[in-house]
């Protein structure tokens, strides 16, 4: 579907005349226009026009990509979901998949990507941050370093590589990214990110054994996950929290933390995420039976 096409079509669904969407924003002769295609707005009219249809950008694309998502959305989605899920094979793929396409296109984000499948395919082997992992991130980290500011890619990429950074760089980092996502709190893709930073931060202090900061970390990640009804981020919080509490001496309350979540976790059939805080506990020496 074209430009043109795409702006009629969501007029016409929406039954709005082309008076009503034009009034105070173009004549309605230059969005006739428009809608066959001989006349372009300028970008503030063509955000006008999307604003009165109740249309973000992202959705118009969509629409006019006759409701498909962009290829880039769809292995960044698919990379996410196997993360979660802890999904070794699949990651393996996805790997090669974002190699090939770098190869085809030699755009960055491919390279981005099929890094941060590299990483996680070597985290998800030992659970431990290793030489080769952080081997897999440094040319992302070098990436932002050279970035003056941040927008919600560099974000997100930074929210991928927590995992291998030393305490001190991730902090570092998110005092740079926490405070530019504020700028970004109205898009959708705002809550995921800001909930998977904390809850990400929770995990890397508990890896290096900084149980006061995991603690902290990831009280603020099961508030957001509240906030934002995410329920698989604040399993994954709550047992985050409830693991630090008991390595701090304050598990009075922890212990059936946990137990009720292994149990929602089994009874979704979350079976990598179960392996992976079952590793988790056996690594922190903490025995609940479940």
């Amino acid at each position: 579907m074209n430009f043109g096409a795409t702006i009629k079509k969501i007029r016409k669904d929406k039954n709005l005349t082309q008076k009503e969407l034009s009034d105070g924003i173009l004549t309605r002769s230059h969005l006739s226009q428009i809608e066959t295609n001989n006349y372009f707005p300028s970008y503030d009219k063509f955000f006008l026009l999307l604003d009165r249809l109740n249309v973000v950008f992202e959705e118009f694309l969509f629409i006019q990509n006759d409701q498909k998502m962009q290829f880039k959305q769809q292995i960044r989605s698919k990379i996410s979901e196997a993360a979660n899920l802890n999904d070794t094979e699949k990651l393996k793929n996805l790997a090669i998949t974002a190699k090939d396409l770098h190869e085809k296109t030699e755009d960055i984000t491919y390279y981005h990507y099929m890094l941060i499948c590299k990483a996680l395919i070597s985290y998800n082997m030992t659970h431990t941050v290793n030489d080769e992992m952080i081997k897999f991130v440094n040319p992302i980290k070098e990436y932002l370093f050279k970035m003056d500011n941040w927008y919600l890619y560099e974000l997100k990429l930074f929210n991928n590589i927590i995992y291998s950074l030393t305490v001190e760089e991730a902090l570092l980092f998110s005092r740079t990214s926490l405070k530019r996502l504020d700028n970004f709190q109205y898009f959708m893709e705002f809550q995921h990110t800001e909930q998977h930073i904390y809850l990400n931060l929770s995990t890397l202090c508990m890896e290096y054994e900084d149980f006061e900061a995991a603690k902290y970390f990831a009280e603020i990640a099961i508030e957001k996950a509240k906030k934002y009804t995410l329920v698989y981020e604040k399993i994954c919080s709550e047992m985050n929290n409830a693991i630090a509490r008991i390595k701090l001496g304050e598990g009075d309350t922890a212990y059936e933390v946990i137990k009720k979540n292994m149990l929602i976790i089994n009874y979704l059939e979350f079976e990598n995420l179960h392996k992976h805080f079952s590793k988790f506990l056996k690594k922190f020496k903490i025995e609940v039976d479940v």
